[in-house]
């Protein structure tokens, strides 16, 4: 018998955590980019350490990656708004899920200004979780974040659904969703290394 796993990626949480982990460029002036082609099969390698001695063999499921995006089709988003739907989107076993960024009227200084805020990402990542423990889609699910508001929705889904929810993320922050997972993969160190191109 063999588990069924998914992987869910909070990409704005997941990068920004990458580069404060990883200057822009490393010594010798090239970027520190995450490796996405290989993320899963590196993921997938950790599970049975993740899961214990009792991990049974694991089919993977797929990656859904849900962003927000600037609105303005020729803002400063269009090349990662490019890299989304052309690079990742068509990764085998990727999804991307995008949303647009809300505008929000501020002032500052006395001045009105508008300021683009992400709205929507985190409720589609739980729906989607909550819908694949529900339908069965995954026994376990990698989340990739470290954003406590997910520990509601992962309490209930393991505790009412009997789906198992494996934290990845960096040991700076997260320790509450950590906490509440059933286990977690730390990226920190050598696995790290692996991911990164």
């Amino acid at each position: 018998m063999s588990c069924n796993v998914k992987i869910f990626v909070d990409f704005w949480n997941f990068q920004l955590a990458w580069n404060r982990y990883y200057p822009k460029q490393d010594n010798n002036g090239n970027d520190t980019k995450i490796g996405w082609r290989d993320l899963p099969t590196i993921l997938l390698a950790e599970i049975p350490q993740a899961l214990g001695s009792t991990a049974q063999p694991c089919t993977y499921k797929g990656v859904q990656v849900y962003a927000s995006v600037n609105p303005d089709e020729n803002g400063k988003d269009a090349g990662l708004k490019k890299f989304l739907a052309s690079t990742l989107g068509q990764m085998t076993g990727y999804t991307v899920n995008t949303k647009l960024r809300k505008a929000r009227k501020d002032t500052v200084s006395g001045q009105e200004i508008t300021k683009y805020i992400e709205k929507g990402v985190d409720t589609q990542i739980v729906t989607d979780l909550f819908a694949g423990a529900i339908n069965d889609s995954y026994d376990v699910a990698l989340l990739v974040s470290n954003d406590s508001d997910y520990v509601p929705a992962i309490e209930v889904i393991q505790d009412r659904l009997n789906k198992q929810i494996i934290h990845v993320g960096f040991k700076s922050g997260g320790d509450a969703i950590r906490t509440a997972c059933w286990s977690h993969i730390t990226l920190d160190g050598d696995l790290a290394e692996k991911i990164k191109l």
